[in-house]
């Protein structure tokens, strides 16, 4: 039995949580750092397919306060923005997890309670926001900032020098290229190839991608570091 590790649970047991609790098994199978006490959920009970326990409800999360870390495995940027503002007022610590299989220089920076899954490919000169999402075969090129709460889907690939605001959502497989400015809270769309700024707070979509409607109901946020620092370092 290895003592020291740090009990975790999963907030969101759906198809991503699932992934996320495998991810941890990797971190673990390499240097033990995490025990997974399991998921809250308000829409599921029991256990996983792979028999990983759902302790109860998101309310269950009250009665371990103080004492457990958490990892928000829910893909919505706005949500993960809400539920981390909730959780951080209760004063609960947020996991920071990379797979053992991503490859990044020394030179990048995840910030707290970030995902990065396996086959990524960060290179050099990069910083990640705090509770991002970044899902399996992403690629992220030279001095790009990914502002907090940003999610990227799959096979997303961000060219070098581009500037990604907070909340940011990338579809399956989109694209940006150098030296780009994506505003926040913006979704761009699966497939998408953004090739000019795109603004703060619209859905774009094709290729090049084209801003096709304004989404009111985002969160009013400040202008973070992410978005604005490019360069000096992570």
């Amino acid at each position: 039995m290895v003592e020291n590790l740090k009990p975790l649970v999963i907030f969101g047991a759906g198809g991503f949580g699932r992934e996320v609790a495998w991810l941890v098994d990797e971190i673990n199978g390499v240097s033990p750092e995490w025990e997974l006490l399991g998921f809250v959920d308000d829409r599921a009970t029991g256990h996983t397919t792979e028999g990983v326990p759902i302790l109860g409800p998101v309310a269950h999360l009250n009665t371990l306060k103080g004492q457990v870390w958490v990892v928000l495995a829910v893909g919505d940027s706005r949500a993960r923005y809400r539920l981390a503002r909730e959780l951080e007022d209760k004063g609960f610590p947020f996991a920071t997890l990379v797979h053992p299989s991503v490859r990044m220089s020394g030179h990048v920076r995840v910030e707290q309670g970030s995902i990065v899954c396996a086959g990524c490919i960060l290179t050099t000169n990069i910083r990640i926001g705090r509770n991002c999402i970044i899902n399996p075969g992403c690629f992220i090129g030279h001095d790009t900032r990914v502002g907090d709460f940003s999610s990227l889907m799959p096979g997303v690939n961000l060219a070098g020098d581009v500037i990604v605001g907070t909340g940011c959502y990338f579809g399956l497989n989109a694209c940006a290229i150098n030296r780009v400015t994506i505003g926040e809270w913006s979704v761009i769309g699966a497939g998408a190839t953004v090739i000019r700024d795109i603004p703060p707070r619209v859905v774009a979509v094709g290729v090049p991608a084209k801003p096709v409607r304004t989404l009111e109901d985002a969160p009013q946020t400040e202008t973070t570091s992410q978005q604005t620092d490019t360069g000096g370092g992570p």
